[in-house]
């Protein structure tokens, strides 16, 4: 990596203040806290990075070295996008990380791009259609690859003795319900809902690499701790590395992937059911593609046995000649 990278604005929506003149939700600050640990520590253990990490400043400051991590507070009563955007112009690369529901990555993305700071993100395409449970299963489907049958809810549901309906754009086990009559369920909230059928198997994840050319490194093949209960699921984090046993299955599955979504770009998750037990035709299912960064990164670098940042930022790093800025008084 050029010795010109100096400065890396972490922005994680949930903890990063963008709910800072609301209730923060505690069913997702777990899996927030992961990732900025993971992310910032596996940053700062590079030569010549320091990071500023946008921070709601209701939380427990983190515990990372004050030598090497900068706090942008973003308090109550400010506007949440001009902090980002003050703490962007003060860095060289920007790397966000938010939840696709309501179109929130994306637009987090865009936001940044617009303060001409290099921003560690897929391209917008890549984005709104993996923000999208229906349009990733029909491209993915179209191109030969293993996914759950999705429609609307209200249409016909597909032959399944239970059914899963959650949100479109949902994220992880958010609003998500196993339903044995779908004619007599009524949604919690208003929404774009979808319906597929239960697919049996052990929830897991891959975790990939993808580079410009769409050239995919297969990381991480992860098992997600996941329970059934209470008519829904519940999410208790990932187990990295896990399911290692699997690689020859899943890396033509993660190239096609990343074939198969245009614009995928740095650190990709891909959610998946796996099946080796299945009879012929069977395998591993993809439920959904995730274009940021995921819980399963946490741990990553430990399991790996090295430091996957660099190379993600190295996919990135058009930094301007100016770059490696004073530490901001804020």
């Amino acid at each position: 990596m050029e010795n010109s990278l100096r400065r890396v604005l972490v922005c994680e929506y949930v903890t990063g203040g963008a709910l800072c003149n609301g209730p923060l939700p505690t069913e997702l600050m777990a899996e927030a806290d992961a990732m900025v640990a993971a992310l910032v520590g596996d940053l700062i253990a590079l030569d010549g990075i320091h990071v500023t990490l946008c921070w709601d400043n209701r939380l427990s400051p983190p515990s990372f070295p004050a030598d090497r991590v900068a706090l942008f507070p973003v308090p109550p009563g400010e506007d949440p996008e001009a902090r980002w955007c003050a703490a962007a112009a003060l860095c060289d690369v920007v790397w966000p990380i938010a939840p696709e529901s309501d179109g929130l990555l994306g637009h987090v993305a865009a936001l940044f791009r617009s303060t001409g700071r290099p921003v560690v993100a897929c391209a917008p395409d890549a984005i709104e259609l993996a923000s999208s449970k229906t349009a990733t299963a029909e491209r993915l489907a179209a191109r030969g690859i293993a996914t759950i049958p999705t429609i609307p809810f209200g249409a016909p549901p597909p032959p399944a003795a239970r059914h899963v309906v959650k949100p479109d754009d949902g994220a992880g086990c958010l609003d998500t319900f196993i339903v044995a009559d779908v004619a007599a369920w009524t949604p919690p909230h208003a929404g774009r809902w979808i319906v597929q059928p239960l697919v049996e198997g052990e929830a897991c994840s891959l975790s990939m690499l993808v580079d410009d050319a769409g050239g995919v490194r297969l990381l991480g093949c992860n098992r997600q701790k996941v329970e059934r209960g209470n008519g829904g699921f519940s999410f208790h984090g990932v187990e990295v590395g896990a399911m290692e046993h699997r690689r020859t299955v899943w890396e033509p599955l993660a190239r096609a992937v990343a074939a198969a979504i245009p614009g995928l770009r740095g650190y990709v998750a891909v959610d998946l059911i796996d099946r080796p037990d299945a009879p012929e035709g069977g395998g591993p299912v993809v439920v959904e593609v995730n274009p940021r960064l995921s819980v399963g990164y946490s741990g990553l670098s430990r399991v790996l046995g090295w430091n996957p940042a660099g190379d993600i930022l190295d996919l990135f790093h058009s930094i301007s000649a100016n770059a490696g800025r004073e530490d901001a008084h804020v």
